[in-house]
């Protein structure tokens, strides 16, 4: 069961009322699907190529290739399912919970699970800039380098 969450426009729950009353308000029946649209005098339903289309259409709208560096050919339908498991991760849900409400019998949700890359990285260029003794391995002979390193001017060739 789902639970209205209390705003007037995105509440999925009141969305699902609204798609629902606007279905029977214009002919549709209890057996007309949630996906059905009227259109040219009859009854439509919308297809996974009406999706897929819709989808690339809006990420080339909001200039996804330039801007988050994703290219138009790669973004179907499968984008809903790992952007609802990384947004319902993001938002702390558990594995088990996004498990549940995304329907996967097993663990491959866990691929689509990206952390942000600023949630990565956090504190990585602080970690990075530390100094520690650093072993070369040169011919078989351990070489530490750390004072070389430390002391060796940067050039660019």
């Amino acid at each position: 069961h789902q639970h209205e969450n209390g705003d007037c426009f995105l509440c999925p729950v009141r969305a699902l009322g609204r798609r629902v009353l606007h279905i029977r308000n214009n002919g549709g029946t209890e057996e007309t699907f949630l996906s059905a649209f009227f259109s040219n005098g009859s009854w439509q339903h919308v297809t996974h190529t009406n999706i897929s289309s819709g989808l690339k259409l809006a990420a080339a709208a909001l200039d996804y290739p330039s801007c988050k560096g994703i290219p138009i050919d790669r973004i179907d339908t499968h984008s809903l399912r790992c952007g609802g498991a990384n947004a319902l991760a993001l938002s702390g849900y558990s594995d088990r919970q996004i498990q549940k409400m995304g329907r996967w019998r097993s663990a491959t949700f866990l691929e689509y699970i990206k952390e942000s890359l600023f949630e990565f990285s956090a504190g990585m260029s602080s970690s990075m800039k530390r100094n520690f003794n650093f072993v070369n391995v040169e011919g078989g002979v351990f070489k530490d380098v750390t004072a070389v390193t430390l002391n060796t001017a940067y050039t660019s060739n």
